[in-house]
């Protein structure tokens, strides 16, 4: 997007308003083809019609079911949903109480709201990291091509999921870490936790990050322990629910593997390219984090991406998305310095993720009767 003459964007508080009106407006163009209901955009064809097409995007429903039962087991949600009350252990529960503050709006409608309000959120930490630190001389456009990169990014900051508030959340532990303020980076690492399980990894993020600035004392380490207590208090509150305190991993248990078990089953050469692209980027980000002295962020991926490994699952590239703000600053000097160059590269980004989120979205729905049978049932709670 270029940046209109006579305004100086690079001072004061333009520069965050400029990026909260990319992202917002980025999101609307992303839904006024739904919004709208038009059956094509030249060659992309809308196979599902209507704001319920996003709304059905999996696995947006099941957050807004959450948000309305918080697991209790006798719920009518659970039979319209067609799944078993413990299922819903696989859905964190921060993101549907944000869905929750903002029922008021309708409960897809919130479920939206909040995505692109903490895609903003992100956005404006990751700048704020960037600017603060001296990541980049262009801190300005280099979040603006955050924004928009990687492409699986934009669709998840446009449809009912928690990557948003997990990234965001991920950005202000990293913030607060190179701040020197533990006690910040610890409460947003516990949330983190609450949002989704992979937030557990920046227990040993924070632990390694004080010992390397030679802060781990008693009182950090105890500090430091909220984040998997934020964890066990969950799994304890699923044992009273469903009397499963790992009930979470019977749902998603059987997606954990050997590492890299996927590239051996899953006989999609295709994507076992892009899966060993993807695993070589994200640690070479790492190395050249390490390199360039930011210790934090590398060590986020070095702790996150081992992990990651170890899930064999089809929408590996979605898992990895918490690590690509991070592994974008370490590819940072890669970036051009011309100003035009780099506006011209944020363009085309913008206009291949738009193309991803426009053919993406209609072709991964829930099934229409499970979609109506929740939202006569939402009516009717």
């Amino acid at each position: 997007m270029p940046i209109p003459k006579g305004i100086p964007l690079t001072q004061g508080w333009r520069p965050y308003l400029f990026i909260l009106v990319v992202v917002v407006l980025s999101s609307i163009v992303v839904l006024v083809p739904f919004l709208v209901s038009i059956d094509h955009i030249g060659p992309i064809i809308f196979y599902q019609k209507g704001i319920q097409a996003i709304y059905r995007y999996w696995d947006g429903p099941l957050y807004v079911v959450v948000s309305k039962t918080f697991y209790t087991v006798d719920n009518p949600l659970y039979a319209a949903s067609g799944l078993w009350a413990s299922y819903y252990a696989a859905i964190f529960p921060l993101y549907p109480f944000t869905i929750m503050l903002l029922s008021p709006f309708g409960s897809f409608e919130a479920m939206i709201l909040s995505t692109v309000i903490f895609s903003c959120a992100a956005a404006l930490v990751f700048y704020q990291l960037v600017k603060e630190f001296g990541i980049s001389e262009n801190p300005l456009l280099f979040t603006l091509f955050f924004c928009f990169f990687p492409l699986r990014w934009f669709l998840y900051r446009n449809i009912g999921a928690s990557e948003p508030l997990f990234v965001f959340l991920c950005l202000t532990t990293i913030y607060f870490l190179k701040k020197g303020q533990p006690k910040y980076s610890v409460i947003s690492a516990s949330l983190a936790t609450l949002t989704r399980i992979f937030g557990i990894v920046l227990f040993p993020v924070v632990l390694a990050s004080l010992a390397l600035k030679k802060e781990l004392n008693l009182k950090n380490v105890l500090l430091s322990l909220m984040i998997p207590a934020s964890l066990l208090l969950l799994f304890s509150y699923y044992a009273v629910s469903f009397g499963d305190f790992l009930a979470y991993f019977s749902v998603n248990g059987g997606t954990i593997h050997e590492p890299f078990h996927i590239m051996m089953t899953l006989l999609n050469h295709y994507f076992e390219e892009l899966y060993g692209i993807l695993i070589i980027g994200y640690a070479i980000g790492a190395v050249a984090l390490w390199e360039r002295g930011e210790k934090e962020m590398a060590l986020f991926i070095l702790f996150y991406l081992p992990l990651i490994t170890l899930i064999a699952h089809g929408d590996a590239s979605r898992y990895m998305i918490p690590m690509a703000p991070f592994a974008l600053i370490g590819f940072e000097r890669v970036f051009p310095k011309n100003k035009l160059a780099f506006i011209c590269i944020i363009i085309l980004i913008a206009f291949l993720s738009l193309i991803y989120a426009w053919t993406l979205i209609p072709l991964n729905p829930m099934p229409l009767d499970t979609y109506q049978n929740i939202v006569a049932a939402l009516g009717n709670s």
